[in-house]
């Protein structure tokens, strides 16, 4: 019952003085409100991040292209390899630490479907190249071994692709031209999340065709059909031992001509990886902080208000300790009505931080849902911050005299 008098009678201050009670909320209002939106945001575009991350499918990938000898006496002996082929995956059989591997062509051609003309980058691949990088279709499906092995004329658009051929029509069983071959569509990529992570491949892919590789063989010519050779590392932690491996095997097919350069994608990945995360890090440190200072004004202003409730009440504090009220009791009434003035200003802030947040939630494409972290994290400071800012004026108030408080 104390407990609840206390309550209402705080309650009863807030209302009784309501100016007064928003000039001393508005920091716990405004700190709680920046906690809420703050990390509400930055949770939003960490997941936006990783998820752009995770459409780039460079975790743990090692690029293998071809590049002439630098030294003098490899460049004598060049003839006695034959450069990047597509023999060179059977080397890779036995590696513990490369799980995949496979080649990509890559070249510009036109394509046409209906009325609608464009030229783009054509992808030869086979379905290593959709394992590495974890692809997926967002209709259809990706062509499989057999499409490969009996050059099935098949393809896969890329997502903005299929919007530029076919605008909301379904693409699935329509016919294209690529390169003046006619393919059957059997696929439509996924649209990659490049609102934080804009890299040039991801554009290239969105906006390009997908074509087995056996097909692109024989409509680009098999002499030069790998642009490149992509490979998986088993663990991304361990991408540069699969790099020095991939490299060992390398030389070793090619009688070490070292003619093939091997570039750890993954190892760049993990590197940026860890630069987001130092910087998602040093914000939340700074809007942290402008927070803190916003809910220390308001801890501030909790106790300036309550040392005037309590020069207001004097009188009834003498009465109720010379009717029988221990310091204990005058302590807590006054702790609780400044924890209930924290209450209702996180609450408050609270409020207006989901609002925000539902608002701004608009400007991204995957939404912005509310960080639950930050919400508990906000309201315990605040309501920390009110305890901490009642102590004294409490602790004051149940150590007067009760004559000493009747005669004031």
């Amino acid at each position: 019952m104390q407990l609840l008098e206390s309550v209402r009678t705080s309650l009863e201050e807030v209302k009784g003085h309501p100016l007064r009670s928003f000039f001393t909320l508005i920091g716990v209002i405004l700190g709680t409100l920046a906690i809420v939106v703050v990390m509400s945001v930055l949770d939003g575009v960490g997941r936006a991040v990783w998820s752009g991350m995770e459409d780039l499918g460079m975790d743990g990938v090692l690029v293998l292209s071809q590049r002439k000898p630098t030294d003098a006496m490899e460049r004598a002996k060049a003839h006695l390899s034959h450069g990047l082929r597509l023999e060179d995956q059977k080397y890779f059989e036995g590696s513990s630490l490369i799980t995949s591997i496979g080649p990509v062509g890559e070249t510009r051609a036109v394509v046409t479907a209906g009325r609608v003309t464009r030229r783009i980058d054509v992808y030869g691949i086979t379905p290593a190249f959709v394992q590495i990088k974890n692809r997926k279709t967002s209709s259809g499906r990706f062509f499989g071994e057999s499409d490969v092995e009996s050059k099935k004329p098949v393809c896969v658009l890329g997502f903005k692709m299929k919007e530029q051929l076919f605008g909301g029509d379904d693409a699935i069983g329509q016919q294209v031209s690529v390169g003046g071959r006619r393919l059957t569509v059997i696929g439509v990529g996924t649209k990659f999340n490049m609102q934080f992570v804009n890299d040039d491949d991801m554009r290239k892919e969105t906006g390009g065709v997908y074509i087995p590789f056996s097909v692109y063989q024989d409509m680009f010519g098999r002499a030069n059909a790998i642009s490149y050779m992509l490979a998986k590392a088993d663990d991304p932690e361990k991408s540069i031992d699969a790099e020095d491996e991939a490299a060992g095997i390398v030389a070793h097919a090619h009688n070490n001509i070292h003619d093939v350069r091997v570039e750890n994608v993954g190892k760049e990945i993990l590197k940026e990886r860890g630069n987001i995360v130092r910087i998602l890090r040093n914000w939340r440190i700074v809007f942290f902080s402008i927070a803190g200072i916003s809910l220390l004004i308001g801890g501030v202003g909790i106790f300036s208000v309550l040392k005037i409730s309590i020069s207001e009440r004097l009188f009834e504090i003498g009465l109720r300790k010379s009717i029988g009220a221990g310091d204990g009791e005058i302590f807590m009434q006054f702790l609780i009505e400044a924890v209930t003035l924290s209450v209702v200003g996180a609450a408050i802030g609270c409020a207006a931080g989901i609002a925000v947040v539902k608002v701004i939630s608009g400007f991204f494409p995957a939404g912005l849902p509310v960080s639950l972290f930050g919400l508990s994290v906000a309201s315990g400071f605040a309501i920390s911050m009110g305890l901490l800012a009642g102590l004294y004026p409490s602790i004051t108030a149940s150590r007067l005299q009760p004559v000493e408080a009747l005669r004031s």
